[in-house]
């Protein structure tokens, strides 16, 4: 346990001491989140509503700004709560078993037949095809050409309320799905499963090497990223949380399911966190921030906040340029296919709000899908999308300076209330913001002031000593 916890509570020690209580509750977010993979738990009707707000709430006691008082009160209590935190702690080294046993299945399923379990990742895939035959992915993608390429269960398609599915909202069952699918394949015309590339450009060309030598196996760029985050964690935290993060990466379910499924979550969030971590450095905050917007969606969700931390850290003015420069860079990966057909790039971008898809997730739409409340009109569930947007916003305007790392999880928390809030887009913010708030790096202007302070004492020594 000394590797994990101080072990008295001696002044040098409280900075320390009052990080790991942080940490600790980081734990527990991700024994939370975890519970979800379990199948029994997962099938239960507000099970995983109720698991992820839970760890949204202790997410929350890891970030909340504390005063002079409230840190001394934590180290005062030091005993009596690193009861509860070495139990976090049992819990987690236990659940490392499962996540060694998904590491060692995703390198096994790594040099095997490509299985995809999503079909974002199976389209990307079919999109670097297309590309290098070179044919347009966004307008000539389609469900036949997939599926006569990958072998895929409907169950991993994205069905959409239209054709045979139209006028219900309740998700088709899987008999349903290889009905119609086996139906409408035979007329070539499948209008109800989603085909487009959904998602920007950056998504499909990372896997373009993958196709160039015929292997259609991209299990190991997702595996690869994954295992980038932890050395990233390894080298950026301080000294005495290193022992988490062989525990947190190993242990952390979450994104191991993320990481064997394929999902592009991972590398986005890996281009977010050392957006995030490289703040000081102007170019290469903005350069990662662009990559990460030309990759997916769900990282444009973090445009507003990353404009909140240059602004309250380094001023207004530094905020265009980093615009400008994040913007340039996903606009010029994506500008040859919006040059090459703009109407079908920006159907495909745009599908995941326009097209008729079902509800399904695990925030308050889990209410409507299990029957506990009716399914209110999609209009409704924007307007609390874009409600909780707002009072995100204005949270991380007040806690910024003390807590830049509360992006991670005031940007997606919005989805909760949306018409599809998957558990995946929750997946990637408990061990983000633990290496976030574990690196713990100083602004650049704080950092300056310092120096300036150095500077001045410096000089006022120097200028003692001479009139002696």
């Amino acid at each position: 346990m000394r590797f994990f916890f101080a072990e008295n509570a001696a002044s040098a020690h409280h900075p320390v001491i009052e990080l790991q209580y942080r940490v600790s509750w980081i734990g527990v977010a991700l024994l939370l989140q975890s519970a979800i993979e379990i199948p029994h738990v997962a099938s239960l009707p507000i099970a995983p509503f109720v698991l992820v707000l839970s760890s949204f709430g202790a997410l929350w006691m890891a970030l909340r700004p504390r005063s002079t008082k409230q840190q001394a009160q934590i180290t005062r209590d030091y005993q009596h709560s690193h009861l509860w935190q070495r139990l976090v702690l049992i819990l987690c080294l236990l659940l490392t078993t499962a996540g060694v046993l998904q590491f060692t299945y995703g390198v096994m399923s790594s040099f095997s037949a490509p299985q995809f379990s999503n079909d974002g990742t199976s389209l990307d895939t079919n999109a670097a095809m297309l590309l290098l035959q070179g044919r347009n992915p966004y307008s000539d993608s389609n469900i036949p050409e997939l599926f006569h390429h990958f072998s895929i269960t409907p169950n991993y398609t994205t069905p959409l309320r239209q054709g045979q599915f139209a006028n219900r909202l309740d998700y088709p069952s899987m008999s349903e799905l290889q009905s119609i699918l086996n139906t409408s394949m035979k007329t070539g015309d499948v209008p109800e499963f989603e085909a487009k590339v959904s998602y920007p450009a950056l998504s499909f060309l990372t896997l373009v090497p993958f196709v160039l030598t015929q292997n259609y196996n991209v299990l190991p760029f997702y595996i690869l990223s994954y295992l980038v985050i932890i050395l990233i964690a390894w080298k950026t935290v301080r000294s005495e949380l290193r022992p988490w993060v062989l525990v947190l990466g190993i242990a952390n379910i979450p994104m191991w399911a993320s990481t064997i499924g394929g999902n592009l979550d991972i590398f986005y969030t890996l281009l977010l966190i050392v957006c995030w971590l490289k703040r000081d450095q102007r170019w290469w905050s903005a350069v990662f921030l662009g990559l990460a917007l030309a990759t997916k969606q769900i990282a444009w969700y973090f445009v507003p906040f990353y404009l909140i931390m240059v602004i309250q850290h380094y001023g207004w003015k530094e905020t265009f340029p980093r615009l400008l420069i994040a913007g340039g860079i996903g606009l010029a990966i994506n500008l040859p296919f919006i040059m090459w057909d703009y109407h079908s790039w920006l159907a495909g971008v745009m599908a995941p709000i326009a097209d008729p898809m079902f509800p399904m997730g695990v925030g308050i739409i889990s209410l409507s899908t299990s029957h506990i409340l009716p399914y209110f009109p999609s209009w409704i569930y924007s307007g609390l999308e874009f409600g909780g947007m707002s009072l995100t916003y204005v949270w991380y305007w007040r806690i910024c300076r003390a807590r830049p790392e509360a992006a991670m999880l005031l940007a997606v928390m919005p989805l909760f209330l949306a018409w599809r809030s998957l558990s995946s887009y929750f997946y990637c913010i408990v061990f983000p913001t633990f290496i976030l708030l574990g690196a713990h790096i100083k602004p650049a202007t704080q950092s300056a002031f310092s120096f300036l302070r150095f500077k001045n004492a410096h000089q006022v020594t120097a200028t003692t000593t001479l009139r002696v």
